[in-house]
């Protein structure tokens, strides 16, 4: 049975995220190595939960996780943050990186994709931004079609910027 739930300690769950993480990404041909993905689960996602906001959702079915979206309010001098800012023309900046929510990770096992998990796991998450102070949310998807764009376009995400680099777009939705 799948339970959607917001979990407090993630670290808790370190083994099955870098299984999750790394399944997600495997449909791109540059997804992350083996020593990025338990990198990602071991020292960068326990580093995020440090951080102000941050809530992370997990889709658990009969208590394995098959899915996870995570995020929380980004600063200035943030290595995103500033990758970000540097990029982007001062005025785009300006108005979407002031008090904003940073949807920093959304993942899904690929055997799982179409099932609805993604969907049940993003209406969760907004949930739980919605209580938070923010009325903007941003992230970064990759330039070319897949799963994960039409996701967010078919939910009223806005392109802000299509060229971030080769390879990555910046996507905006307003809350209020």
């Amino acid at each position: 049975m799948l339970t959607v739930t917001r979990i407090e300690e993630p670290a808790t769950l370190a083994q099955q995220v870098a299984e999750v993480y790394g399944s997600a990404f495997s449909i791109f041909r540059d997804g992350p190595t083996e020593q990025e993905v338990r990198a990602f689960s071991y020292e960068t996602l326990p580093q995020h939960a440090r951080r102000e906001a941050f809530r992370f959702i997990a889709a658990l079915d009969d208590g394995a996780l098959v899915g996870f979206i995570y995020g929380y309010h980004g600063r200035s001098g943030e290595w995103w943050e500033d990758w970000i800012h540097e990029r982007l023309p001062v005025a785009i900046y300006d108005d979407w990186f002031a008090d904003q929510f940073d949807l920093t990770e959304f993942c899904v096992r690929a055997d799982r994709h179409g099932e609805g998990i993604g969907s049940k796991l993003y209406e969760a998450l907004l949930a739980e931004v919605a209580k938070t102070r923010h009325e903007r949310v941003v992230l970064t998807t990759r330039r070319v079609r897949n799963p994960a764009r039409d996701f967010y376009l078919k939910r009223g995400w806005e392109v802000v910027w299509d060229a971030l680099d080769d390879r990555f777009s910046l996507f905006g939705l307003h809350l209020r």
